[in-house]
């Protein structure tokens, strides 16, 4: 890189970080609202607004026992903290706790809407653009590493889909990588002899945001303890950091031990228990009995996932033959580019040219197979030569970081028996550290080998291709299965839509009928209730706070809400058609 390059890059630092974030910004809020809200988001709105999924603490409402008959003013009777517990124990079962409480005041000041709603975590994965830009800028020292990263960032279509999703994962990911930002701050203050009780504190409470967004992200944890371990066993630093942990260690046990998160660790043995039975009664692509092979096909989908390098391309991939030529040769292509041969640029694409025409099924994916086979060789050879330089520390803890989380995703399908928890969402707070490898890589094969570096720059460029694919297919409601995936695309949101259609057609004196649906392929627990009331629940979250709407549940119907009138006549006003609009 040029001097004149780099002094221009000083120098527009932030109007280039400012351009990235704004094309960030409209790539996710593209069609934020287009689609109705899906499974654990109406959880988050559940939740958020202190209403019992199903109706438990609405007994003045559309439980009430004395009538049938509510309105929208008694279903937005005002809730409590005593409501919030009731809520999240019932179907988020503690988790997500900050966010859906965050969540509670964001849509006070928003109001409540599909957009609105995830408008929360497109906030929060800007930020986390932001916050790898300072990331690398101050712990790999290059800002032009940085604004890369960033850039990287800013198209990846993991990071646009949590984007759109109004549930933790976004928040989660910002206060992960906050944590390890103030960890290697701690760490490098330490070494120059500077006060860290400050950033211990902000460490700790950071620890404890992300635990309270989801507790599946201790692994990460475990991986900072490690790295601690490994480069800085310093007596004063480690009884700082264990200091430091009281803070969400006292947090999550308060959590566990009151009424909103005391019935987590039960819920999880039972899940576990209930996920069994279903992976033996009704097996699918995500849910078997958890065994070597099935579990290294699910762990496939979700490596492919958390690196920006190899997105979708387990969408795309199929064949044994075909992965063996671009395994070959994406090998070849490494052992050519470490040789002495002078004609590597002509070799190397010659090895891309053959896996073109070779395979049989979309080549373009194994072009980018093969790329992604050359990148993991190079930084592994990389790491082996510089594994003792102390430069190059802050690499081997982002390998640190990736890897401990993946194996510990392992470890518990083995413990739970089956392979439901092996998604990318719960793997999601390393995509950050694996889009900065990436990056790494790039950067070094670049500075080391110049020119022969071109065929592999086309092969990544492939995919960057297949990636502004992947962006369209989440616009389309069909991206890799990194939330949901779903047989049609989802349309807006029919119960907003129900709510304006009653407001347009209500008259004094009419009765609005709700459905009464059950899934019935699900297990039920103890003591349940006779009938739904979700449908009319989520129609009255679209309602009028202060409207006087009369409606009751019809539990003689499935699937249709009616509007009746007067005079006895019915007017249908939508047909959820079992699950096909319930999404």
């Amino acid at each position: 890189m040029s001097s004149q390059f780099q002094r221009l890059v000083l120098k527009y630092q932030y109007i280039i970080l400012l351009l990235i974030v704004v094309f960030a910004f409209f790539l996710r809020f593209h069609q934020i609202g287009k689609r109705g809200l899906a499974g654990d988001e109406k959880y988050s709105l559940f939740v958020s607004q202190f209403v019992t999924y199903d109706g438990n603490n609405q007994k003045n409402s559309v439980r009430n026992p004395a009538t049938h008959y509510f309105t929208p003013k008694q279903f937005w009777s005002k809730k409590s903290l005593p409501d919030f517990y009731d809520s999240i124990a019932r179907v988020d079962t503690g988790n997500g706790s900050f966010y859906t409480f965050l969540l509670h005041y964001w849509s006070k000041i928003v109001g409540i809407s599909d957009g609105k709603l995830r408008f929360l975590s497109l906030i929060f994965n800007i930020l986390t653009i932001v916050l790898l830009f300072v990331f690398v800028k101050k712990h790999l020292q290059s800002i032009s590493l940085a604004l890369f990263v960033a850039s990287l960032a800013s198209i990846s279509p993991f990071f646009i889909n949590y984007s759109q999703i109004a549930r933790n994962y976004s928040m989660q990911f910002f206060f992960t990588l906050l944590a390890t930002h103030l960890l290697l701050l701690i760490l490098k203050n330490f070494e120059a002899k500077k006060s860290i009780y400050l950033l211990c504190i902000f460490y700790g409470v950071c620890v404890l945001i992300s635990e309270l967004c989801h507790i599946s992200v201790f692994p990460l944890f475990f991986a900072h303890g490690i790295f601690v371990l490994m480069y800085h066993r310093k007596l004063k630093l480690i009884l700082s950091l264990v200091f430091a942990m009281l803070i969400p260690l006292t947090g999550v046990l308060l959590w566990l031990n009151s009424d909103g998160g005391k019935w987590l660790i039960h819920y999880v043995s039972n899940s576990v228990a209930t996920y069994n039975k279903m992976a033996i009664s009704q097996p699918n692509e995500y849910l078997s009995i958890a065994s070597f092979s099935t579990i290294f096909k699910q762990i496939k989908h979700v490596i492919s996932c958390i690196f920006l390098s190899s997105e979708g391309l387990y969408l795309e991939l199929n064949g044994i033959k075909n992965f063996i030529f671009s395994v070959l040769f994406g090998s070849l292509s490494f052992f050519v580019f470490k040789s002495k041969l002078r004609q590597k640029v002509k070799l190397i694409s010659f090895c891309y040219a053959l896996t073109y025409f070779l395979v049989s099924t979309s080549p373009l994916a194994y072009i980018s197979l093969v790329t992604n086979v050359f990148f993991l060789l190079f930084f592994v050879d990389f790491l082996r030569i510089n594994y003792s330089n102390p430069k190059y520390k802050i690499y081997q803890f982002l390998v640190i970081l990736s890897v401990i989380p993946l194996l510990f995703m392992i470890f518990f399908a083995f413990m739970d028996g089956n392979t439901f928890r092996i998604i990318p969402r719960y793997l999601g707070f390393v995509y950050a550290y694996n889009l900065l490898i990436i990056a790494v890589i790039i950067k070094e094969i670049i500075l080391s080998y110049k020119i022969a570096i071109i065929p592999v720059l086309l092969g990544f460029s492939v995919q960057l291709v297949l990636i502004f694919g992947l962006i369209q297919k989440i616009y389309n409601d069909n991206p890799p299965r990194y939330f949901m995936a779903f047989a049609e695309p989802r349309k807006e949101n029919p119960y907003a839509e129900i709510a304006k259609k009653i407001e347009l057609n209500y008259v004094k004196g009419d009765t609005v009928l709700y459905c009464n649906y059950q899934d019935l392929s699900m297990p039920k627990g103890f003591d349940m209730p006779q009938y739904s009331v979700v449908d009319a629940q989520l129609c009255n979250f679209y309602l009028p706070k202060d409207s006087e709407i009369i409606q009751r549940i019809n539990q003689t119907e499935r699937n249709k809400i009616f509007i009746k009138k007067l005079n006895g006549n019915l007017i249908e006003l939508f047909d959820l058609e079992e699950t096909r609009f319930r999404y």
